[in-house]
Protein backbone atom coordinates (compact mmCIF):
# COMPACT_ATOMS: atom_id res chain seq x y z
CA UNK A 1 0.00 0.00 0.00
CA UNK A 2 2.79 2.75 1.16
CA UNK A 3 4.49 2.14 -2.43
CA UNK A 4 1.06 2.55 -4.11
CA UNK A 5 0.47 5.70 -2.20
CA UNK A 6 4.37 7.16 -3.20
CA UNK A 7 3.83 6.18 -6.79
CA UNK A 8 0.89 8.49 -6.65
CA UNK A 9 2.59 11.30 -4.55
CA UNK A 10 5.09 10.97 -7.24
CA UNK A 11 2.71 11.15 -10.22
CA UNK A 12 0.76 14.09 -8.76
CA UNK A 13 3.36 16.61 -8.03
CA UNK A 14 5.07 15.58 -11.59
CA UNK A 15 1.58 16.78 -13.12
CA UNK A 16 1.11 20.02 -10.95
CA UNK A 17 4.44 20.84 -10.25
CA UNK A 18 8.10 21.67 -11.77
CA UNK A 19 11.09 19.99 -9.82
CA UNK A 20 12.64 22.57 -7.05
CA UNK A 21 9.03 24.42 -6.51
CA UNK A 22 8.29 25.01 -3.36
CA UNK A 23 4.35 24.06 -2.72
CA UNK A 24 1.49 24.83 0.50
CA UNK A 25 0.12 21.81 2.05
CA UNK A 26 -2.31 20.86 4.77
CA UNK A 27 -4.10 18.50 6.32
CA UNK A 28 -6.98 20.52 6.84
CA UNK A 29 -8.71 23.55 5.57
CA UNK A 30 -6.20 26.68 6.62
CA UNK A 31 -3.17 27.67 4.65
CA UNK A 32 0.08 27.08 5.88
CA UNK A 33 3.55 28.15 4.73
CA UNK A 34 5.37 26.75 1.65
CA UNK A 35 7.30 23.58 1.39
CA UNK A 36 9.94 21.61 -0.55
CA UNK A 37 8.33 19.11 -2.06
CA UNK A 38 9.72 15.95 0.09
CA UNK A 39 6.59 14.93 1.96
CA UNK A 40 7.55 11.81 4.11
CA UNK A 41 7.74 14.33 7.22
CA UNK A 42 6.05 17.90 6.71
CA UNK A 43 6.67 20.56 9.34
CA UNK A 44 2.91 22.99 8.98
CA UNK A 45 3.19 26.54 9.80
CA UNK A 46 -0.22 28.26 10.47
CA UNK A 47 -0.29 31.95 9.56
CA UNK A 48 -2.26 32.51 13.08
CA UNK A 49 0.12 34.37 15.55
CA UNK A 50 0.92 32.37 18.50
CA UNK A 51 -0.54 28.87 16.76
CA UNK A 52 2.44 26.04 17.29
CA UNK A 53 4.06 24.34 14.31
CA UNK A 54 2.26 20.66 13.94
CA UNK A 55 4.48 17.57 12.48
CA UNK A 56 2.77 15.50 9.83
CA UNK A 57 3.46 13.04 8.12
CA UNK A 58 2.32 12.45 3.98
CA UNK A 59 -0.74 9.61 4.76
CA UNK A 60 -1.86 12.63 7.36
CA UNK A 61 -2.15 15.53 3.66
CA UNK A 62 -5.57 16.18 2.51
CA UNK A 63 -4.82 19.38 0.24
CA UNK A 64 -2.34 20.76 -1.95
CA UNK A 65 -2.72 24.37 -3.20
CA UNK A 66 -3.11 23.78 -7.29
CA UNK A 67 -0.12 26.40 -8.17
CA UNK A 68 3.49 26.57 -6.40
CA UNK A 69 3.75 29.29 -3.86
CA UNK A 70 6.60 30.68 -1.61
CA UNK A 71 5.70 31.91 1.53
CA UNK A 72 2.16 31.67 3.24
CA UNK A 73 -0.53 30.16 0.93
CA UNK A 74 -1.53 33.86 -0.85
CA UNK A 75 -2.46 34.29 -4.08
CA UNK A 76 0.50 37.16 -3.94
CA UNK A 77 2.61 34.50 -3.30
CA UNK A 78 2.61 32.27 -6.09
CA UNK A 79 5.32 31.67 -8.14
CA UNK A 80 3.86 30.31 -11.44
CA UNK A 81 0.38 30.41 -13.12
CA UNK A 82 -0.16 27.07 -14.84
CA UNK A 83 -2.91 24.96 -12.84
CA UNK A 84 -6.79 25.95 -12.97
CA UNK A 85 -9.52 23.62 -10.62
CA UNK A 86 -12.51 22.60 -11.90
CA UNK A 87 -14.52 21.20 -8.39
CA UNK A 88 -17.97 19.47 -9.51
CA UNK A 89 -21.11 20.07 -7.41
CA UNK A 90 -23.90 18.60 -9.21
CA UNK A 91 -25.38 15.21 -9.55
CA UNK A 92 -23.55 11.60 -8.76
CA UNK A 93 -20.28 10.79 -9.56
CA UNK A 94 -21.42 9.05 -12.71
CA UNK A 95 -22.78 12.54 -13.58
CA UNK A 96 -20.19 15.02 -13.17
CA UNK A 97 -17.91 12.44 -15.14
CA UNK A 98 -20.33 12.41 -18.00
CA UNK A 99 -20.76 16.22 -17.83
CA UNK A 100 -17.23 17.09 -17.96
CA UNK A 101 -16.74 14.31 -21.37
CA UNK A 102 -19.19 16.31 -22.59
CA UNK A 103 -17.89 19.35 -22.44
CA UNK A 104 -14.55 18.01 -24.02
CA UNK A 105 -12.51 19.87 -21.57
CA UNK A 106 -9.21 19.57 -21.80
CA UNK A 107 -7.47 17.97 -18.17
CA UNK A 108 -4.40 16.36 -16.87
CA UNK A 109 -5.90 14.61 -13.52
CA UNK A 110 -9.12 13.57 -12.26
CA UNK A 111 -9.29 13.02 -8.44
CA UNK A 112 -12.33 11.89 -6.53
CA UNK A 113 -12.78 14.16 -3.56
CA UNK A 114 -13.13 11.64 -1.24
CA UNK A 115 -16.79 12.69 0.02
CA UNK A 116 -18.99 13.23 -3.05
CA UNK A 117 -17.22 15.12 -5.86
CA UNK A 118 -14.74 15.10 -8.76
CA UNK A 119 -11.97 17.63 -8.64
CA UNK A 120 -10.08 18.30 -12.30
CA UNK A 121 -6.82 19.73 -12.55
CA UNK A 122 -5.92 21.55 -15.78
CA UNK A 123 -1.94 21.75 -15.29
CA UNK A 124 -0.77 24.19 -18.57
CA UNK A 125 2.64 22.60 -20.11
CA UNK A 126 3.58 26.51 -20.28
CA UNK A 127 2.66 29.02 -17.26
CA UNK A 128 0.02 32.01 -18.01
CA UNK A 129 1.82 35.48 -17.59
CA UNK A 130 0.29 37.07 -14.57
CA UNK A 131 -2.33 36.98 -12.26
CA UNK A 132 -4.29 38.43 -14.39
CA UNK A 133 -4.35 36.58 -17.01
CA UNK A 134 -4.71 33.50 -15.03
CA UNK A 135 -7.92 34.60 -13.72
CA UNK A 136 -9.51 35.61 -17.23
CA UNK A 137 -8.61 32.28 -18.25
CA UNK A 138 -10.22 30.58 -15.10
CA UNK A 139 -13.30 32.71 -15.52
CA UNK A 140 -13.58 31.89 -19.33
CA UNK A 141 -13.34 27.85 -18.26
CA UNK A 142 -16.03 28.24 -15.37
CA UNK A 143 -18.25 29.82 -17.66
CA UNK A 144 -17.92 27.32 -19.51
CA UNK A 145 -18.22 24.73 -16.91
CA UNK A 146 -20.97 26.57 -14.23
CA UNK A 147 -22.14 23.55 -13.14
CA UNK A 148 -18.76 23.49 -11.54
CA UNK A 149 -18.34 25.05 -8.05
CA UNK A 150 -18.08 29.13 -9.29
CA UNK A 151 -15.78 29.99 -6.44
CA UNK A 152 -12.85 28.41 -7.45
CA UNK A 153 -11.49 32.11 -8.29
CA UNK A 154 -8.44 31.85 -6.85
CA UNK A 155 -4.71 30.00 -7.87
CA UNK A 156 -3.90 29.17 -4.45
CA UNK A 157 -7.32 26.94 -4.58
CA UNK A 158 -6.64 23.39 -3.06
CA UNK A 159 -6.92 20.18 -4.82
CA UNK A 160 -7.48 17.04 -2.86
CA UNK A 161 -4.18 15.03 -2.11
CA UNK A 162 -4.62 11.05 -3.69
CA UNK A 163 -4.15 8.55 -1.62
CA UNK A 164 -5.00 9.71 1.75
CA UNK A 165 -8.49 9.50 3.29
CA UNK A 166 -10.73 12.55 3.72
CA UNK A 167 -11.04 14.01 7.57
CA UNK A 168 -14.67 14.94 7.11
CA UNK A 169 -17.80 14.28 5.00
CA UNK A 170 -17.47 10.62 3.68
CA UNK A 171 -14.48 10.09 4.78
CA UNK A 172 -13.68 7.87 2.04
CA UNK A 173 -9.53 7.49 0.35
CA UNK A 174 -8.90 10.52 -1.58
CA UNK A 175 -8.18 8.70 -5.00
CA UNK A 176 -7.11 9.51 -8.46
CA UNK A 177 -9.78 8.35 -10.91
CA UNK A 178 -7.67 9.62 -14.31
CA UNK A 179 -4.40 10.89 -15.34
CA UNK A 180 -3.32 12.47 -18.31
CA UNK A 181 -0.67 14.56 -18.95
CA UNK A 182 -0.27 18.39 -19.19
CA UNK A 183 -2.43 20.54 -21.57
CA UNK A 184 -0.88 22.78 -23.93
CA UNK A 185 -2.25 26.51 -24.17
CA UNK A 186 -3.09 25.53 -27.97
CA UNK A 187 -5.65 22.60 -26.45
CA UNK A 188 -6.61 24.62 -23.94
CA UNK A 189 -7.24 27.63 -26.44
CA UNK A 190 -8.97 26.00 -29.31
CA UNK A 191 -11.36 24.06 -26.40
CA UNK A 192 -12.20 27.44 -25.40
CA UNK A 193 -13.07 28.95 -28.43
CA UNK A 194 -15.51 27.03 -29.08
CA UNK A 195 -17.58 29.00 -26.80
CA UNK A 196 -16.95 32.66 -27.59
CA UNK A 197 -20.03 33.90 -26.23
CA UNK A 198 -18.29 32.62 -22.97
CA UNK A 199 -15.44 34.66 -22.66
CA UNK A 200 -15.41 36.65 -19.94
CA UNK A 201 -13.94 40.67 -20.83
CA UNK A 202 -11.10 41.93 -20.21
CA UNK A 203 -10.80 45.10 -17.46
CA UNK A 204 -9.39 47.47 -20.19
CA UNK A 205 -12.77 46.11 -22.73
CA UNK A 206 -15.30 46.36 -19.74
CA UNK A 207 -13.62 50.28 -18.78
CA UNK A 208 -14.26 51.02 -22.93
CA UNK A 209 -17.55 49.79 -22.75
CA UNK A 210 -18.74 51.28 -19.90
CA UNK A 211 -17.62 54.73 -21.04
CA UNK A 212 -19.32 54.11 -24.39
CA UNK A 213 -22.84 53.64 -22.03
CA UNK A 214 -22.69 57.04 -20.66
CA UNK A 215 -25.39 58.52 -23.08
CA UNK A 216 -28.10 58.98 -20.59
CA UNK A 217 -27.49 62.47 -18.35
CA UNK A 218 -27.35 62.25 -14.91
CA UNK A 219 -28.42 65.43 -13.78
CA UNK A 220 -26.82 66.46 -10.13
CA UNK A 221 -24.35 63.51 -10.30
CA UNK A 222 -21.19 63.98 -8.48
CA UNK A 223 -18.05 64.16 -11.23
CA UNK A 224 -16.46 61.64 -8.36
CA UNK A 225 -19.26 59.13 -9.11
CA UNK A 226 -19.82 59.72 -12.76
CA UNK A 227 -15.68 59.00 -13.06
CA UNK A 228 -16.19 55.63 -11.27
CA UNK A 229 -19.04 54.64 -13.67
CA UNK A 230 -17.16 55.36 -16.62
CA UNK A 231 -13.90 53.96 -15.74
CA UNK A 232 -15.37 50.93 -14.33
CA UNK A 233 -16.18 49.74 -10.50
CA UNK A 234 -13.36 47.04 -10.29
CA UNK A 235 -12.54 46.80 -6.58
CA UNK A 236 -14.24 47.74 -3.31
CA UNK A 237 -17.64 46.83 -5.06
CA UNK A 238 -19.93 46.68 -1.90
CA UNK A 239 -18.70 49.55 -0.74
CA UNK A 240 -18.54 51.80 -3.79
CA UNK A 241 -22.00 51.13 -5.99
CA UNK A 242 -23.72 51.86 -2.18
CA UNK A 243 -21.53 55.12 -2.55
CA UNK A 244 -22.77 55.48 -6.34
CA UNK A 245 -26.11 54.38 -5.51
CA UNK A 246 -26.56 57.09 -2.02
CA UNK A 247 -25.43 59.30 -4.57
CA UNK A 248 -28.03 58.83 -7.06
CA UNK A 249 -30.94 59.23 -4.16
CA UNK A 250 -29.35 62.61 -3.05
CA UNK A 251 -29.20 64.16 -6.23
CA UNK A 252 -33.25 63.55 -6.25
CA UNK A 253 -33.16 60.06 -8.55
CA UNK A 254 -36.02 57.99 -8.42
CA UNK A 255 -34.97 54.57 -7.39
CA UNK A 256 -36.50 52.40 -10.69
CA UNK A 257 -34.85 54.77 -12.80
CA UNK A 258 -31.42 54.37 -10.97
CA UNK A 259 -31.66 50.89 -11.41
CA UNK A 260 -32.22 51.05 -15.10
CA UNK A 261 -29.73 53.82 -15.71
CA UNK A 262 -26.99 52.28 -13.28
CA UNK A 263 -27.58 48.71 -14.90
CA UNK A 264 -25.35 49.59 -17.63
CA UNK A 265 -21.95 49.73 -15.82
CA UNK A 266 -22.89 46.54 -14.04
CA UNK A 267 -21.17 44.00 -15.06
CA UNK A 268 -21.79 40.07 -13.20
CA UNK A 269 -18.64 38.31 -11.75
CA UNK A 270 -18.95 35.29 -10.12
CA UNK A 271 -18.24 36.83 -6.87
CA UNK A 272 -20.35 39.71 -7.27
CA UNK A 273 -23.39 38.47 -8.84
CA UNK A 274 -26.35 40.69 -9.95
CA UNK A 275 -28.69 39.63 -6.89
CA UNK A 276 -25.49 41.17 -4.30
CA UNK A 277 -25.03 44.67 -6.84
CA UNK A 278 -28.99 44.58 -6.46
CA UNK A 279 -28.91 44.83 -2.21
CA UNK A 280 -26.16 47.41 -2.22
CA UNK A 281 -28.57 49.79 -4.69
CA UNK A 282 -31.72 48.74 -2.59
CA UNK A 283 -29.42 49.08 0.57
CA UNK A 284 -28.81 52.98 -0.59
CA UNK A 285 -32.35 54.11 -0.99
CA UNK A 286 -33.56 52.53 2.23
CA UNK A 287 -30.74 54.27 4.29
CA UNK A 288 -31.93 56.82 6.40
CA UNK A 289 -30.58 60.49 5.49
Amino acid sequence: MDEIVKETTKTFLNIFFNKGETICVSDCDGGYHSIEQELDEVTLVSPTEGKDPRNIKEKDINLVAINPVNGWRRDKNVTAFRSFLIEMDEGDITEQKKYIEGLGMPYSMCIFSGNKSLHYGIVLDEDVANEDMWKFVNQWILNVANKADQQCVNPTRSIRFPGNKRKNGKRLIQSVVDVKQRVSQEELFNWLNNFPDKKPKKKVERKKSNKLKFAVSITGLAPWARKLLEDGILTDRNKTWFRVACNCRDSGMEYDNAIEILNGYFDEESDFPKSEWLNCISSAYRREV
